[in-house]
């Protein structure tokens, strides 16, 4: 008889605790699309472009189509100069060569509606060196960049890390609140994404590191992105980035300056 009652206890708690058991269906509201305008000037010539695209309904793919049919614009002191669709939803022009110190106002006429943003670029702020470092337990390489902060100046900073041409995900965001006329030592830490390319350093890669001097409403944007992103800010749910574009839509406008340096990894 014991050995009855252990052979059918298992099957006994299984039949409980099933019985216990609920489905829950969760169910995902659709949402309407809404347009992403996505604009950059920088201080290097015939780098003026706007790109649009269109969101989709939360069951959809990961493609977002661009958006063909805009009028663009951008002014500056007085000088509205268009942008020519040269892509399906990107539009660009090689009229516009950007100039630190000044303010450039973005116009996007599209099915009836008007957006607008307005993004003054800051003056340049070069990167002194680069070079690879190792975190303090374990062999995995870093990059870490060295730049002189400007004094008396509110800075603001975003940083691209490519590995062997692969554009790395992680949002490198930074200001000088604590920093300001220092050299700055940043180390680009980043993620191992197994979707990423770039989720290591080794000997031989070769790196490039781009930093944009932003201005402060397109900081707030790239630091709401990446609060979002490492699910830090105390929200329970991601909300949109605050986009510094009036009218309706996501994404950003920005005037901004880059400095770049590269460098092949060494063997250790």
């Amino acid at each position: 008889m014991p050995r009855i009652s252990n052979i059918y206890l298992p099957l006994i708690i299984s039949i409980l605790f099933s019985a216990c058991q609920k489905v829950i269906s969760v169910q995902l509201n659709s949402s309407s699309p809404v347009y992403m305008i996505e604009g950059v000037i920088t201080d290097l010539p015939g780098t003026c472009k706007v790109s649009i695209t269109q969101t989709k309904d939360f069951s959809g793919d990961n493609t977002f189509p661009g958006v063909s049919g805009a009028v663009v614009t951008v002014e500056n002191n007085g000088v509205v100069t268009p942008l020519a669709e040269t892509g399906t939803g990107v539009y660009s022009t090689n009229a516009i060569n950007g100039t630190p110190g000044s303010t450039y106002n973005l116009k996007v006429s599209l099915n009836g509606v008007v957006y607008t943003a307005s993004s003054t670029m800051p003056q340049p702020v070069g990167l002194n060196s680069i070079y690879v470092s190792k975190e303090l337990l374990g062999n995995k390489n870093y990059i870490t960049i060295v730049y002189s902060d400007p004094a008396g100046i509110k800075n603001y900073y975003r940083k691209v890390q490519y590995v062997n041409g692969h554009k790395e995900k992680t949002l490198f965001v930074s200001d000088d609140e604590f920093q300001d006329g220092l050299t700055i030592r940043d180390q680009l830490d980043f993620s191992n994404d197994t979707d990423d390319p770039a989720r290591d350093i080794h000997p031989g890669d070769t790196v490039r590191v781009d930093m944009f001097c932003i201005d402060s409403t397109v900081h707030k944007y790239w630091s709401s992105l990446q609060q979002n992103g490492t699910g830090s800010g105390g929200s329970a749910s991601p909300a949109n980035p605050t986009s510094n574009i009036q009218g309706g839509c996501l994404g950003y406008f920005s005037a901004e300056t880059i400095r770049s340096k590269t460098l092949v990894v060494p063997k250790s």
